[in-house]
């Protein structure tokens, strides 16, 4: 019996648009997630602004980075890489780095330039021992001026998940089973225990309030797909029965469930809270009718940013409990 006869398939992931498209579901996870990686303190509910990089010319493509957050008028630009084995991640990164001034920050007047920078990070998702840890640019200007800039480098493989869960990093600790590189019998009860660990952070933070559910369950449903890739990667290595145990056996949450019930909980919080404050039967009726419209949309933006990632409409159905045709509906009206 091989590994795909237990249903574990390959997965295309495409690490840098799914990223994106998670932050940008979510300002304040957004703001998050970049206090989490340069350890600033930027308000939870500083304005979040996504700079164009799509629409570029093909002559700017080789400039630019995987994306331009501006937050509270600060731009970053943020580098996704899946491995470490390039040799010119300064040169890169530093002209990502000036592509987004070029694009995004530059003011000028007729004898004036004005040039703001966005502040750079480069994240490895797999690394080694050669990976650097920050990157290091020394600008030597004509008129004898010199400048030395560093910049941060994480490295998602050398974070434990209570760091990634700490510092509000799931958009890139989803991704965190891929840093085990080929699965081997010696790695199989770190590769378990990790992946228990970063299922429940991931619960937790749902429960804190600082992951959205509906996010959530597009996270664990990009972690398991993460380890089933690991599992077709090792070949022979890993038993069938070790693989099987380990996808039955981790605490796997129903998140549409939690989806339902936290609607559950509003819709009776709401109601608690419209017979408290006395509301006359057909406000309350007008109230329930926005309401429920309100939560039809919802559900659509829910469904649609889940087409988005690249997830069938079969995996859609599975995860949150709709028809197929109430999910085509809602994807047909983009």
């Amino acid at each position: 019996m091989n590994i795909s006869d237990l249903g574990v398939e390959q997965h295309e992931l495409s690490y840098d648009k799914i990223i994106k498209n998670t932050l940008a579901e979510s300002d304040e996870m957004t703001v998050r997630f970049i206090n989490g990686l340069f350890g600033d303190s930027v308000p939870l509910g500083a304005p979040v602004d996504w700079l164009d990089k799509e629409s570029v010319s093909s002559r700017h493509k080789g400039i630019v980075a995987d994306f331009y957050p501006k937050i509270a008028g600060r731009m970053y630009a943020i580098e996704i890489e899946q491995d470490s084995r390039s040799r010119d991640m300064a040169i890169r990164v530093f002209k990502y780095t000036v592509g987004g001034a070029m694009l995004h920050g530059t003011a000028a007047a007729r004898a004036e330039l004005s040039i703001a920078f966005p502040q750079p990070c480069v994240i490895f998702l797999k690394s080694t021992k050669s990976t650097p840890r920050e990157l290091t640019w020394i600008l030597d200007f004509y008129d004898g001026q010199k400048v030395t800039l560093k910049v941060p480098a994480i490295l998602l493989g050398e974070l434990s998940v209570k760091e990634i869960a700490e510092r509000d990093l799931f958009p890139i600790g989803q991704f965190y089973l891929r840093t085990f590189g080929k699965l081997t019998a010696r790695k199989i009860k770190r590769f378990r225990e990790a992946a228990e660990a970063l299922l429940t952070g991931l619960k937790n933070a749902v429960e804190r309030g600082t992951v959205p559910v509906h996010i959530a369950l597009q996270m664990q449903d990009t972690i398991r797909k993460t380890m089933e890739n690991a599992f077709i990667r090792s070949g022979k290595e890993v038993d069938i029965e070790v693989t099987t145990n380990i996808r039955e056996t981790l605490p796997w949450t129903d998140y549409g469930e939690v989806f339902r019930k936290l609607e559950e909980r509003g819709r009776a919080e709401g109601k608690a809270e419209g017979k408290a404050e006395g509301i006359a039967e057909g406000k309350a009726e007008g109230i329930a009718e926005g309401k429920a419209e309100g939560k039809a949309e919802g559900i659509a933006e829910i469904v649609r940013n889940m087409k988005a990632r690249e997830m069938e409409i079969s995996e859609i159905a599975e995860l949150t409990g709709l028809p197929t045709g109430e999910i085509e509906k809602y994807c047909s009206e983009e």
